[in-house]
């Protein structure tokens, strides 16, 4: 016969609260997971009763524009060597240029003609374009004369604007690695490149496209509201043998001109906004993470919070306390939806602030109340608790919304300009080289721009492929900012 004995053990009760508190965190944790592999990766939060009722008397004001003087310069340096040279393709259609001498030649003996080609591709059809020089004699002082070549976006290439451009914003913009580009023009067009080929397309397209950044910069820089949000992107560094360094994308955003700016940075830390935005003065919008903490401390910057990051929280809440977190997500959808409403009707920046003031202010002070009286109900560690802790963490930074009527209550329009990085990771999956980072930083930036303006990147950078190189060096500083702006502002 067994005789089992049973022995009591006493637990001290903050002992028990914290591997409460752990138990509660690993189940979370489970349930995100979970939530990341098999559920809905959409944050918006859809209760039974949507129906929001608003009464908005909506006037007709216009926002007030003001022009400023912006100055910028530019040195030109030597156009990068084409290469890729050799015999004309015969089994592709031909677009034949012919460019006749400036001079007369009435009296003039025809020799021969000079023929200079690249590949173009307009959507859909690979071709050559070949510019055709008829070269001519005078007999009585043995001159030769010849029309005179344009310049073209690289010195003796043989790519032309339209092609060069259909690279770029295929790989930045549609996320199609080089290699998977090169099997696209093998197939369909029974023409192959180099992979180097590619990648010198690249770096060319960018050198034109470096005096727009810079010019999206210098305008940035003179805004008075910004967001703010930074995305790693894996970069391929010699010095780790082959291992990708964590690198990271940070970008601005000035919601009220639609101007996007990627900047690349080698890390997550505190100094690179500190050093992009050390001469910035207005509102900063941004989530709760602490590397902007120095910058929200200067008296010259506004820090304006995000609600789309509070909603987070208590979304993530869900499984560990419904009730609580239904109720919360129900508060702040209706905040989202009378921003929705106002964008409906159109409201100006000072009418969507008086809205705010009216309908919303009440409710952000009674919500807050709310939180202070339920967080000693929850243990410390808990997704309620923290979703509670970060958003009063946050709560300051919501009177932004009432005082200026630009500010919005989310960050989410720079996080949407980000979503083309996320894209092309899964895509090409890393970056070559730092400069390669670099490179993709100013491409990102004019696109995400140009699309925010309703235009077409892949005919805004063959614009520039085209126009800059035939600029002379005294007009050149003119000409970019003359595209910046009929491109996006016009």
């Amino acid at each position: 016969m067994t005789i089992m004995h049973t022995e009591t053990v006493t637990i001290p009760v903050t002992e028990y609260n914290t591997l409460q508190s752990t138990v509660i965190q690993l189940q979370q944790e489970l349930a995100w997971l979970k939530r990341q592999l098999f559920g809905s990766k959409s944050e918006r939060y859809i209760p039974n009763d949507i129906q929001v009722e608003l009464d908005l008397q909506v006037g007709k004001n216009e926002i007030e524009v003001t022009e400023q003087n912006i100055s910028y310069s530019h040195t030109t340096t030597k156009k990068t060597e084409g290469h890729c040279r050799g015999e004309i393709p015969t089994h592709l259609p031909y677009d034949d240029v012919i460019i006749a001498p400036q001079e007369d030649v009435s009296n003039c003996e025809k020799i021969g003609e000079e023929i200079s080609w690249e590949f173009e591709y307009n959507p859909g059809t690979l071709f050559v374009r070949r510019y055709i020089r008829p070269k001519f004699v005078n007999k009585a002082t043995d001159k030769i004369i010849v029309g005179i070549l344009p310049n073209r976006p690289v010195e003796k290439g043989n790519f032309g604007p339209g092609f060069m451009s259909t690279i770029t914003t295929d790989k930045y913009l549609y996320h199609m690695p080089l290699h998977r580009q090169r099997e696209k023009f093998r197939n369909e067009f029974k023409t192959e490149f180099a992979e180097s080929t590619f990648c010198d397309i690249i770096t060319n397209t960018t050198f034109w496209l470096e005096p727009i950044y810079k010019l999206q910069k210098s305008i940035l820089l003179q805004s008075t509201y910004l967001q703010a949000d930074e995305t790693p992107i894996p970069v391929l560094v010699k010095q780790n043998n082959g291992k990708t360094h964590k690198g990271f994308y940070w970008v601005y955003h000035d919601p009220v001109h639609k101007n996007v700016l990627f900047e690349y940075r080698s890390g997550r830390g505190r100094k690179g906004p500190n050093v992009f935005l050390k001469d910035f003065k207005g509102i900063l919008q941004v989530d709760g993470y602490t590397g902007y903490g120095e910058l929200a401390n200067k008296p010259q910057i506004t820090r304006a919070a995000c609600m789309a990051h509070v909603r987070r929280k208590f979304e993530a809440a869900l499984d560990y306390d419904k009730q609580f977190s239904e109720y919360a997500l129900n508060v702040i959808r209706r905040w989202f939806d009378i921003e929705q409403e106002a964008k409906r009707y159109k409201l100006t920046y000072n009418q969507r602030r008086d809205m705010r003031c009216d309908i919303m202010k009440k409710e952000l002070a009674e919500f807050k109340d709310w939180m202070l009286k339920h967080a000693p109900n929850h243990l410390s560690k808990s997704p309620s608790c923290k979703a509670i802790e970060y958003a009063l963490g946050q709560w300051d930074g919501f009177n932004a919304i009432f005082e200026d009527g630009r500010v919005e209550l989310s960050n989410n329009l720079v996080e949407n300009a980000i979503r083309p990085v996320a894209l092309g990771r899964k895509n090409y999956l890393f970056k070559g080289s730092e400069a390669a980072a670099q490179r993709g930083a100013i491409i990102y930036s004019i696109i995400v721009t140009a699309k925010l303006h309703g235009k077409d990147p892949r005919e805004f950078i063959k614009t520039i492929l085209e126009k800059l190189p035939n600029e002379k060096s005294n007009n050149f500083s003119t000409s970019v900012l003359g595209l910046f702006f009929v491109v996006f502002f016009l």
